[in-house]
Order: structure tokens, then C-alpha cells, then sequence
């Protein structure tokens, strides 16, 4: 039942706010991502006005973009995963942590989404809830890999 209200819950608060514009990831992921958007147009002007050099050229410009964005994404998880690795070690390793992990980061997502559809709908309201619902899972998580780690992860 306790499940039921809370996906109700978020349903209601992404219904909500459904017509704001999607959630980018922020920095140089971010930064990236419209760069491609630019090229992607560019190209596609190009083709428009039927010329075949700068359409090629555009679209040299459009792949280095696209390898730009995989780059950036990739350069992101890295940086997490070393943090993960420095801040709980093997315990990350563990099957019962791993699972933890992912139950987290999909709760934290969908937070941050709500957040950021709240603050692009300027309702204070439910970006004041959201936040405090991001702090109360973050304390939750942390608790939890701290039982593990105390546990050896084995739980």
C-alpha cells in the first residue's frame, strides 16, 4: 500500500508539471549536448540549400559533436565511480550494495526531475517538498550502505 501512495504520489507531481521542458544534465555533459544541437541544425540547413560541400562539412561537425557528448558522459562516470570507490571501497562490490546503489540513484532521479520540472513551473511548493525528499533519501542511503559496510557488505 506504502508503495502504491508513493508512485500515486509521483505520479501526481510529474502530471503536474508533465508540460515543462526535459531535465538536461548539467555541465559540460550539458554544454555538450547543445553543441550537437547547433551542428544537427546547421547540417540540416545545409542540406536545405542543396550544397554538397558544406553538408559534408557539417556533418563532419556533427559526429565530432556526437563523440564530444559520449566523452563528456563518460568522463561523468568515471568521476562517480572513483567517488563511490573512495567512499565505500569493496562494500560497493557486494550484491546487496550494488542493488542499494541503484535503488538510489532511480530515487534520486526521479527527484531531481521533479525538482527541476517545479522549478521551470516556478512552484515553490513542491520544490521545497521534492528537496526535502532528496535530503530524506539521502539520509536513508546513507544509512543503508552503512549497515552494510558495518555488515562487510554481505547482507
Amino acid at each position: 500500500m506504502k508503495k502504491k501512495r508513493s508512485f500515486w504520489w509521483m505520479a501526481v507531481l510529474l502530471g503536474t508539471l508533465a508540460a515543462s521542458a526535459p531535465a538536461f544534465a548539467a555541465g559540460p555533459v550539458k554544454e555538450a549536448k547543445e553543441k550537437l544541437k547547433e551542428e544537427k541544425k546547421e547540417l540540416k540547413d545545409a542540406k536545405k540549400a542543396g550544397d554538397a560541400g558544406a553538408a559534408a562539412e557539417e556533418k563532419k561537425d556533427v559526429k565530432e559533436a556526437a563523440k564530444d557528448v559520449k566523452e563528456a558522459r563518460k568522463k561523468r562516470r568515471d568521476d562517480h565511480l572513483a567517488e563511490v570507490r573512495s567512499k565505500w571501497g569493496d562494500v560497493a562490490k557486494a550484491p546487496a550494495a550494488k542493488e542499494e546503489m541503484r535503488v538510489h540513484a532511480r530515487r534520486m532521479a526521479r527527484l531531481n526531475r521533479v525538482e527541476k520540472l517545479a522549478k521551470d513551473a516556478k512552484k515553490d511548493a513542491i520544490v521545497k517538498r521534492a528537496n526535502a525528499a532528496q535530503e530524506k533519501e539521502k539520509a536513508r542511503h546513507e544509512k543503508k550502505m552503512g549497515e552494510l559496510k558495518a555488515a562487510g557488505g554481505a547482507k
